[in-house]
């Protein structure tokens, strides 16, 4: 069926865009309406709030808590300026800004032993003790990991001016069967954010391998020479070999290099273990040498020199030049000693070393032109001569470099 015009009334075809009566168009005009204002408005504002979540979520993410991941350093900045953490067992390395990745010790199966882990804190290059850093730190801790079965024991993290310049100090107790752990300082700020450092330490076994007068010649310097060479063919490296020697009296100069091996003096009832001439000990594993009960007795020149960690109980020294001497590299740790009519009883000539013993205790200086000297000796760990004599010297201690000692409980004669 077809449609009306809408002017006249006029029979259309249902497809006419016109009328032919009276020629009006037959196409509907739509109404056109104005923009609405608002509505752009709307918009405007929609993207403004969006533009202003983005930025407040922008200033959440940049101040939310942050965990600062390192290994033995780690950078960490906050308004104040640039930290630096690093960690190390050795006081030195921390002023020397050298961190320490990895600690590896040797040590007997059935012995125990302790060494500091350290923490230290340079602000803007410059490093701190403990400085206005820690007031910004809620907790500070050391663990061990795996620490299966409770290898290591960790004492709580404190500031000592022993081991200054580190801002933090715990105390790692281990045996020879420790092995290896991973040492994990955490300090959590009370701006919420997380510092963690890592250390590997790892412990190495060693047992004990016995040689006496029965087991090999010893009467000679030549056969204690040639004992020596056996030993560094023959024995493994991991472990310790103790020698017992007879109660002789070896002549001549003796260097000890590369091997370290332990000499044990002796009596007969009428005279001990001697050694005439010098002593040189040049080694570099393992651990410390170990001399006890021998008597050095010369006439001028050196008893003992070290470049590297010693302990010496009950020896004793006379006719020196300088009876027993640290040199560059090496420490000796000295108990229960004597030095007699010596140009030197003991001399700290040292610019670095892995060991140091806080302790000069139960030693006897009599007679020498000097008792002890510090001649050059790094660090600040401070000396006690707890119960050590010092009687008839020209010169009782020389400290030119002004190294600290504990004379509080030495006794003056």
């Amino acid at each position: 069926m077809g449609k009306k015009c809408g002017n006249c009334g006029a029979e259309l075809p249902e497809d006419a865009s016109f009328c032919p009566r009276c020629a009006q168009s037959q196409i509907g005009k739509a109404e056109v309406k104005p923009p609405r204002p608002w509505r752009k408005r709307t918009l405007i504002s929609a993207a403004c709030g969006i533009l202003l979540a983005a930025a407040v979520l922008a200033g959440l993410l940049y101040h939310r808590p942050k965990t600062y991941e390192g290994g033995a350093s780690v950078l960490y900045s906050d308004s104040d300026g640039e930290y630096e953490l690093l960690v190390a067992t050795i006081s030195s390395d921390l002023a020397n800004r050298t961190p320490e990745e990895k600690r590896t010790v040797s040590l007997p199966v059935d012995e125990v032993s302790c060494l500091p882990a350290l923490l230290g804190v340079f602000h803007n290059g410059e490093l701190e003790d403990t400085g206005a850093f820690f007031d910004k730190v809620e907790s500070c801790v050391l663990e061990a990991f795996p620490n299966e079965n409770s290898a290591l024991e960790i004492s709580d993290p404190v500031f000592d001016t022993v081991f200054a310049p580190a801002a933090r100090e715990c105390d790692v107790i281990f045996t020879g069967e420790s092995g290896t752990n991973e040492l994990v300082w955490t300090l959590r700020m009370k701006n919420g954010d997380t510092i963690r450092l890592r250390e590997t330490f790892e412990v190495i076994p060693l047992v004990h391998q016995a040689f006496t007068p029965e087991d090999a010649p010893m009467e000679t310097l030549e056969d204690l020479r040639a004992l020596l060479e056996r030993i560094n063919r023959e024995v493994p490296a991991d472990t310790i070999v103790d020698i017992y020697l007879p109660p002789v009296t070896y002549t001549g100069n003796l260097t000890m290099v590369s091997r370290a091996v332990n000499f044990y003096g002796c009596s007969d009832g009428s005279g001990r273990t001697t050694f005439t001439g010098t002593l040189t000990l040049r080694t570099d594993s393992p651990s410390n040498v170990t001399l006890c009960d021998l008597d050095f007795a010369g006439s001028g020149g050196t008893g003992l020199s070290s470049t590297v960690s010693a302990l010496i109980f009950g020896c004793s020294f006379s006719g020196w030049d300088i009876g027993a001497e640290v040199g560059d590299g090496g420490m000796i740790g000295v108990e229960n000693c004597v030095f007699r009519n010596n140009g030197i009883g003991f001399r700290y000539d040292t610019t670095g070393y892995s060991f140091f013993k806080t302790g000069f205790p139960d030693c006897t200086f009599r007679d020498n032109g000097i008792g002890v000297q510090f001649a050059r000796l790094p660090g600040t760990m401070a000396l006690d001569f707890a119960f050590t004599v010092f009687s008839g010297n020209e010169t009782d201690i020389d400290n030119p470099i002004a190294y600290p000692i504990d004379l509080s409980k030495a006794v003056f004669e």
